[in-house]
């Protein structure tokens, strides 16, 4: 994963996202919404400035954003990286919502 660092606080989100989320098969609204759950206000301007700044800033392939994914605590597998891409838009248009 090079040089690149995951905060803390995205990784709390992460650890929203067990394995019993996906027995559920919700849709990636939901998955945001479970993964923004709990999250505080320093947690939040954290995890924005990591999707803005990294994973939403065009700089990483698709397949270095699944690499990424896969480093982190979180259960729920994406099928592709347009999937993933789309979950972290939503995730981060939500992060907007509750801020």
């Amino acid at each position: 994963m090079s040089n690149l660092i995951v905060p803390n606080e995205f990784k709390k989100a992460c650890m929203n996202l067990g394995q019993n989320i996906g027995y559920e098969q919700p849709g990636l609204d939901v998955i945001a919404m479970y993964a923004a759950s709990g999250l505080d206000g320093h947690d939040v301007t954290v995890i924005k400035r990591f999707l803005d700044d990294e994973l939403l800033s065009g700089r990483h392939s698709v397949e270095k954003l699944m690499e990424i994914w896969w480093s982190t605590p979180a259960s729920i597998y994406f099928h592709d990286g347009r999937q993933l891409l789309e979950f972290l838009r939503l995730f981060r248009e939500l992060l907007d919502k509750s801020s």
